[in-house]
């Protein structure tokens, strides 16, 4: 067999693109190992976000209702007004409940009956 024989070719074509295909995998797994610190980082400050946004959310209720609710001594409310505001407050005990068992538990899925009263319609 020659060196410039079809089946030399087709073995040396081979080799080169076996070698292209190993060192491609290697600058794969390179750079996976070099994203994975940035991933983990980017997760961390994901976390911290959503920390901070539910810390946020409950400092803002909490204050919104302590300057609100000092203020409606002899309030007087209709049946009408009644409802909506206890309508409310069941939106925003269930809520929550969502967000209790979502930090301690890992639930984070919606069940149907809890869409519909977060979305208001499932009183």
């Amino acid at each position: 067999m020659s060196p410039g024989s079809p089946v030399n070719r087709d073995t040396a074509r081979h080799a080169v693109n076996e070698a292209q295909f190993d060192q491609f995998r290697q600058q794969v797994q390179y750079g996976q190992e070099e994203a994975a610190p940035q991933l983990d980082q980017l997760r961390r400050m994901e976390h911290s976000t959503q920390f901070m946004d539910l810390v946020a959310v409950c400092t803002q209720f909490t204050v919104t209702a302590g300057r609100i609710v000092p203020n409606l001594r002899g309030e007087p409310y209709d049946d009408a007004e009644r409802e909506t505001i206890l309508r409310g407050l069941a939106r925003v005990r269930a809520s929550a409940d969502w967000i209790e068992n979502a930090v301690t538990r890992g639930e984070v899925d919606l069940d149907e009956q809890l869409q519909k009263l977060l979305k208001g319609s499932g009183e």
